[in-house]
């Protein structure tokens, strides 16, 4: 007996070692960083600021002089003068000059006042490269819980399967050694029938969630990973208070409200300068000719010049219907804000006490586990193996089971509650 123990020890001991070897070793901490650096939906948002940076420089373009350049060919069988449309630059015509016309224009048109028009503009778009920042963040946070998520559920498969491999090992070692009898036979053979179905169900189980993890840090199947990693409850550092604090502060959800509620207020802004006149300053430089050659001599070309100021005052039925619109989205950004506080206060609590709730329940069952499994050794080695003996392992399998799930829950528990509060509990 204690030989067959001794080893299925060796034995599950060197599995995990052997199947490190067929796959790479990845920490939590790397399952995270390579589904972050892998995931679409992080490459995506990603781009989203680099979008969003491009439109702050065209912001800052709209406060510069628009210039422009162009040129017209004309060939010309006129009977009376004509006037060019404007694509074609606004020219005057004459059919007693020739058959062609020639003309350059250089013209400038600079902005004076806008009514902060084009300063608003600016601001909507810094406020949209911080907000694409946060969803940025924001996403990155939610593939690198689904990794943690698909991490330690392989660790926690991966203990179910090493724990009903022993006891199915031990199982069929007392049953071969039990009394032949016809009914105590075929109640032994349904025990171990029983392990051995939710044996082959961990297997099936350690070999998706392996899969999963493979899918979060968007790795070829062909390419297995083993989790390197203590399958243990890890205790939650700090209080709900502290927590609470620090979700306030750190939460990219949080945060891109509160951007949001800056665009509220620009938008309101730019509705409001609707009412504000438009002032611009433009100069333009024409150079005219009939021949192509003249274009080079000044003594047979034209050249004007004019500058002008031009104030342009709105009149327009819906600028206060604007506004009241503006006005009533920012006071719905308000309510979503304090809604959304009031959700991550139940997260964090919600995760807090969940947290600790299953930290107690895998304390208690643990202690339990290895009390009854003392008892048990201690029967084996004096007893002989029967029916009582094969039901008492079997109990033993499930509470093993049972105190696996608890710890899979409290870690579980933990990774929200760092998600909830915006933040790792190791930083």
């Amino acid at each position: 007996m204690r030989s067959l123990a001794a080893a299925l020890a060796l034995a599950l001991a060197a599995g995990p070692a052997a199947a490190q070897k067929n796959g790479e070793a990845v920490t939590i901490e790397q399952a995270a960083a390579i589904a972050v650096k892998n995931s679409p939906a992080a490459l995506a948002a990603e781009q989203d600021i680099i979008i969003a940076r491009q439109r702050v420089r065209e912001a800052r373009f709209m406060a510069l002089p628009q210039l422009s350049l162009s040129g017209t060919l004309s060939r010309l069988d006129l009977e009376y003068p004509a006037l060019l449309g404007s694509d074609l630059g606004d020219r005057y015509v004459d059919p007693a000059a020739g058959n062609s016309f020639y003309s350059l224009r250089a013209q400038a048109l600079q902005p004076l006042y806008t009514g902060g028009k084009n300063s608003n503009t600016l601001k909507l778009a810094k406020t949209s490269h911080n907000q694409a920042k946060v969803n940025f963040e924001t996403v990155r946070s939610d593939a690198a819980l689904a990794a943690k998520k698909a991490f330690y559920t392989l660790l926690y498969q991966r203990r179910l399967k090493e724990a009903t491999s022993y006891w199915l090992a031990r199982a069929r070692a007392q049953a071969a050694q039990l009394p032949k009898d016809a009914f105590e036979e075929l109640e032994a053979a349904i025990l171990v029938s029983g392990l051995t179905g939710r044996n082959r169900q961990a297997e099936g189980a350690l070999e998706a969630s392996n899969t999963e993890l493979l899918k979060v840090m968007n790795r070829e199947p062909g390419h297995p990973v083993e989790a390197d990693g203590r399958f243990e409850v890890i205790p939650v550092e700090s209080g709900t208070g502290s927590s609470l604090v620090t979700a306030m502060e750190a939460r990219s959800e949080l945060k891109s409200e509160l951007y949001k509620a800056q665009m509220d207020d620009i938008a309101v802004n730019m509705a409001m300068i609707r009412r504000y006149p438009t002032i611009y300053l433009g100069a333009s430089y024409d150079v005219n000719a009939y021949r192509f050659s003249s274009m080079m001599e000044s003594a047979e070309r034209t050249g004007s010049w004019l500058a002008s100021i031009a104030i342009h005052f709105p009149l327009s039925y819906d600028i206060w219907t604007q506004v009241q619109q503006r006005r009533a989205q920012q006071r719905q950004g308000e309510l979503k804000r304090a809604e959304l506080q009031d959700r991550i206060r139940f997260e964090i609590v919600s995760a807090h006490k969940e947290s600790a709730a299953r930290q107690e329940e895998a304390a208690r069952l643990g202690e339990e586990f290895s009390r009854l499994k003392e008892g048990y050794e201690a029967a084996a080695r004096t007893a002989k193996p029967s029916l009582p003996a094969l039901r008492a392992l079997c109990a033993l399998s499930e509470l093993e089971e049972r105190h696996a799930a608890a710890v899979y829950a409290q870690l579980l528990a933990r990774i929200k509650l760092e998600w909830a509060r915006g933040r790792d509990f190791s930083r």
